[in-house]
């Protein structure tokens, strides 16, 4: 059916189209200035370097061939190799294979094609409101912290209700390369999607070729047969659709970021919260088979948020069974069974450290780096790991936050030459540097104003309400 349904519109649709929005100059241009010089060209060598210095017929020439694109819906040959890079991941076997992640380079002008395509396709998608709301990845206005302040609070006003709530973190296998491209422009279709991006999507999805480069010699050209291109621009947005319609159900809350996938349910008993993902888990092992989707069961987590110890009822997925954890890692954070949030400090804390290792030889007391450049590398490098997603864990614990707290009174001391009689206040003082809990307050304080016009059906239903000392929330880090 699917198969057919995609020749039937392949042979209906006329060989040009007018119906599109041309590309211009200027947004040529904007795009072009947008690029990163240090950037490793794709396959075809040219850099991004060369790219900003072009001439503006050589723009013009660029725009009459995206336009051309956009009219016949084909998607030149040239811009489909990519070129695959193995990068050996951090304390794994060189030996094997499967310790290197593919890093993969796309031809740059061939994004510049993707950025213009990809904006008509945003357009399309914000107008007519097609993608679900749960869904967050890659989308404006949408981070990985609005989707983790959406699961906390459902756990915690849970928590605070005497509720038990079950989580389970699936484990989407290979999710980016196992695309079902038929599949996808199947559901392109039946979104109705402009018949001219459909067009522009097959061709760009056929015949991909890619070729691993090592120590400087290419391999030979391999087709790709599934999937959508990785390091691409319009791929996440093509994926995010092809999940699009992926079952949900009155009893559980559904949370999607990219391929990263949870669904929680919350009761006072936990026999109803084993129930209702069960059957949920059981209505998306349908799905997953009719899509060509692969869950790898065994990477699959299940987290029950509760206060107290007794074991919950097993859950399955594809007949095996999903061992309960203390805690799990979702999009960076973890989450522990009763949201104390020491497992996270603890983790940014040994993460703090090792990135602060490489940046030793120029932040270390001996270094000839001032110490103004200093506080930049902090500023820029350093303090984003410290407060990645502080709107959400911020109400934690005073204990919690001084795990992270201690982190940076510990660097400004050291970029100082503080002795040990100087008190940390008066270093911040004379830097004109804000303290750990400002800052958080501060950030965590514009990301919750951002949210009360936030347009997201999904954000919309999470509880806006006033912080209370007596009752634990994520916005009690505003008192």
């Amino acid at each position: 059916m699917v198969r057919d349904s995609v020749e039937k519109f392949l042979n209906s649709t006329p060989n040009s189209h007018t119906d599109f929005p041309p590309p211009h100059n200027d947004e040529l241009i904007k795009c072009i200035k947008k690029l990163k010089k240090n950037k490793a060209p794709g396959y075809d060598g040219i850099s991004n370097k060369i790219i900003i210095n072009l001439p503006i017929n050589c723009i013009t020439t660029l725009r009459i061939i995206i336009e051309n694109i956009m009219k016949f819906g084909y998607f030149p040959t040239r811009w489909k190799t990519a070129t695959v890079i193995p990068i050996l991941k951090p304390g794994k076997d060189p030996t094997d294979p499967v310790s290197y992640r593919p890093i993969s380079l796309l031809p740059s002008i061939s994004k510049i094609a993707e950025h213009v395509i990809l904006s008509r396709l945003n357009d399309h998608l914000e107008e007519k409101d097609i993608l679900i709301p749960e869904q967050f990845g890659f989308r404006k206005n949408l981070s990985t912290t609005h989707q983790l302040y959406r699961v906390t609070e459902f756990i915690q006003e849970g928590l605070n209700n005497k509720q038990k709530t079950g989580a389970v973190l699936l484990d989407i296998q290979k999710a980016f390369d196992r695309v079902w491209q038929d599949g996808l422009i199947h559901k392109l279709i039946s979104y109705n999607i402009p018949r001219y991006l459909i067009k522009i999507f097959h061709s760009y999805l056929s015949n991909r070729n890619f070729a691993v480069k090592v120590n400087n010699e290419m391999s030979h050209n391999k087709t790709i047969k599934a999937g959508v291109a990785q390091g691409s621009k319009i791929g996440p947005v093509l994926f995010a659709l092809f999940i699009n319609d992926i079952p949900k159900q009155f009893n559980t809350s559904l949370s999607i970021f990219a391929d990263d996938t949870a669904i929680l349910a919350r009761n006072k008993n936990h026999n109803f919260v084993q129930l209702a993902l069960n059957r949920h888990l059981k209505t998306l092992e349908d799905w997953f088979i009719k899509w060509k989707i692969q869950i790898n069961a065994d990477k699959t987590e299940a987290v029950m948020f509760s206060h107290k110890v007794t074991p919950p009822p097993p859950i399955k997925i594809f007949n095996q069974i999903i061992p309960w954890s203390q805690q799990c890692k979702y999009l960076g954070v973890i989450l522990d069974k009763r949201l104390t949030w020491k497992p996270h400090c603890l983790h940014i804390k040994k993460k703090f450290r090792d990135i602060c290792r490489k940046f030793y030889p120029l932040i270390a007391r001996n270094s000839n780096m001032n110490r103004n450049n200093k506080l930049l590398i902090y500023t820029a490098y350093l303090r984003p790991v410290l407060t990645y997603a502080c709107p959400v864990w911020g109400y934690a614990a005073n204990s919690s936050i001084k795990i992270l707290e201690t982190e940076q009174n510990l660097f400004i001391r050291k970029i100082c030459k503080a002795k040990r009689y100087m008190l940390n206040r008066d270093l911040y003082r004379s830097l004109n540097y804000p303290t750990f809990k400002t800052f958080i307050k501060k950030l965590s304080s514009n990301f919750y104003n951002k949210l009360e016009n936030h347009p997201n059906e999904a954000i919309k239903n999470i509880p806006n309400y006033a912080p209370d000392i007596k009752i634990k929330r994520p916005r009690n880090i505003l008192l």
